[in-house]
């Protein structure tokens, strides 16, 4: 009898183990996956950072930088998908899931929105038909915006669409006009960064996330010299002023992220040229003049741009 009893007791053990993994199994095998991509057919480009969300669950996810997106874990039935994005319509849409299945739904999100009859209070007022365009700025403004918005810390977001074309494009040019930022200067270009007060040493500069190179000649400094980092094929400036778990030990008053250009942003290449006339100080004579060494040199000279 006393054998009988430890069988007994590890059969019952292993049959509650069976059945618990198979009540787990059943759990899990129940649910099924959406995944895609999100576009904005106004511009060309695949929409970045827009919020997509299962309606009555938690389950939520961020579009990355070709627009792609992906839910997971979504209960088998009919779901319900909400598309958020600053300055464009949200849009929802419901979505049959099978068990296990991954089903591919992408979205085209469009500018603005009317609104609904429901919502309309009184009368109905009927305007002249008029045009209400957007513009790249907008689009940059809007990008800058959203990143903000649905940001883990407190951080500053450029879109460098906002500003145009920079002379020299040097990236200098453009974190100098943002909040907190001092640029020091060297010969009239932008050279190291501080922010907040804290010595360039101690304010990491990344580019996608990986740290950027000096372009100092001699030194062994932390500092990052920006003489030759070029503006033309960054997309984004972002200047954390608070830390998150995977910050920089020397980010003392913050660090500053140079979001790159991606060819997967858009549906479509695109070429952009610029030409400019740069001048020095306040010379506006086209001939030869003085300086600033032995021979004469001309003040205004022509410069062109391309990605």
């Amino acid at each position: 009898m006393k054998t009988v009893r430890p069988v007994l007791h590890c059969f019952c053990a292993a049959v509650g183990l069976l059945f618990i993994a198979a009540s787990a199994n059943a759990q899990t095998a129940a649910t099924g996956t959406i995944e895609g991509r999100v576009f904005n057919p106004a511009n060309g480009e695949y929409v970045e950072r827009a919020h997509v969300t299962v309606e009555g669950t938690t389950l939520e996810a961020f579009s990355d930088s070709s627009g792609q997106y992906r839910l997971t874990g979504i209960p088998a039935g009919t779901a319900r998908i909400k598309i958020f994005y600053t300055g464009l319509a949200v849009q929802t849409d419901s979505i049959v899931v099978a068990v296990g299945a991954t089903v591919q739904r992408d979205f085209n999100l469009a500018v603005g929105g009317r609104r609904a009859a429901t919502d309309k209070i009184g009368a109905v007022v009927k305007l002249d038909e008029f045009v209400v365009a957007t513009s790249k700025v907008m689009d940059a403004a809007a990008i800058a915006i959203n990143e903000q918005r649905f940001a883990p810390n407190i951080k500053n977001v450029v879109s460098a669409d906002e500003f145009g074309s920079v002379v020299e494009g040097n990236v200098g040019d453009f974190l100098k006009f943002l909040p907190g930022i001092t640029v020091d200067t060297g010969g009239g270009d932008m050279r190291t960064i501080s922010m907040n007060g804290v010595p360039s040493n101690y304010v990491p500069i990344t580019v996608g996330g990986f740290s950027l190179a000096s372009a100092q000649s001699s030194g062994t400094s932390r500092s990052v010299e920006l003489e030759q980092t070029s503006v033309n094929n960054i997309a984004r400036f972002e200047v954390n002023h608070s830390p998150t778990p995977e910050s920089p030990g020397n980010a003392l008053a913050g660090s500053i992220n140079l979001v790159p250009r991606s060819a997967f942003e858009r549906a479509r290449p695109v070429f952009t040229t610029s030409v400019f006339l740069m001048m020095k100080d306040n010379y506006k004579d086209w001939n030869k003049t003085p300086g600033p060494r032995v021979t004469p040199t001309h003040k205004i000279k022509p410069g062109f741009d391309f990605s």
